[in-house]
Parts: structure tokens; sequence; C-alpha cells
């Protein structure tokens, strides 16, 4: 059962990397990545830095759920990398269910590029995210 933690470590590090990109100054993407409003204007305007942190917690979080494979059993146990799983998997919840205004499932500005987009590919991956780190943390 070593599918789930594998699946999410892959989409995370794919994630992480686009951030790295965008960090690093890419542009492809970011535009229909950020939040608008009904308006058209950017709710968040994220630095290099803050990008950067986005990034090296995406990676973070694909080490952990490797940590369920085994693969860290000499330097953590089990038990803290099961439990630090199931707090991604809170994480990624949290993002789902979102802020109710901008992103998520219940969010009320939905025609502007970001809003289908989320509704499309955002919201369900992290729906998935979360499916896959609970199954993770309890094999």
């Amino acid at each position: 059962m070593l599918l789930p933690a594998v699946v999410a470590a892959t989409i995370l590090v794919v994630i992480s990397a686009i951030h790295f990109y965008w960090a690093f100054g890419g542009r492809w993407g970011m535009d229909k990545a950020l939040p608008v409003n009904a308006a058209g204007e950017l709710m968040l305007r994220p630095g290099a830095g803050a990008t950067f942190i986005v990034a090296f917690g995406l990676l973070l979080f694909a080490l952990v759920a490797i940590g369920n494979t085994g693969a860290f059993d000499a330097w953590a146990s089990r038990r803290l990398v099961s439990w630090t799983t199931r707090g991604i998997a809170a994480i990624f919840a949290l993002r789902a269910i979102g802020d109710f205004k901008y992103v998520g499932l219940f969010r009320k500005v939905k025609t502007t590029p970001f809003g289908r987009r989320d509704a499309l590919y955002f919201t369900p991956l992290c729906l998935l995210l979360c499916a896959l780190c609970v199954l993770a943390a309890w094999q």
C-alpha cells in the first residue's frame, strides 16, 4: 500500500517545482493561479520570498509523504510521520474548503478565470492530496 504516499509525493514535487519556477521569475501559469475578485483585481500578490516558502513547504510535504513508506524510519518514528501526514491532509482539506469568498468549495466568486480553474483543478487536487495523505498515514 505504498501507492498513496508515492502518488502524493510525486504530485507535491511537481507543484513544488512550479512554485520554484515562479520564485525564480517564471511567469507561465501564474496569472491563472492567483485568485482575483469580480473586477479582475488580484487578491494576492506573493513575492519571491513567499513563493520560495511555499515551494520549500511543498517539498517538505513530499518528504513526509515518502516517510510513510518507511524510507526514513532510521531518522523519524513512523508515528511522528503518520501524525504529520494527517496534519498535511488537514491543510489540504482546509484549502479545499476555502475562504468562502475567492477559493475553495464554498467560494462566492465563481466566474473569474481563477474561479473556473479552482473549480476544475485546484480544489479537486487539494481534495485528492488530502485523501492520499489520509490513506498514506493509515497504511
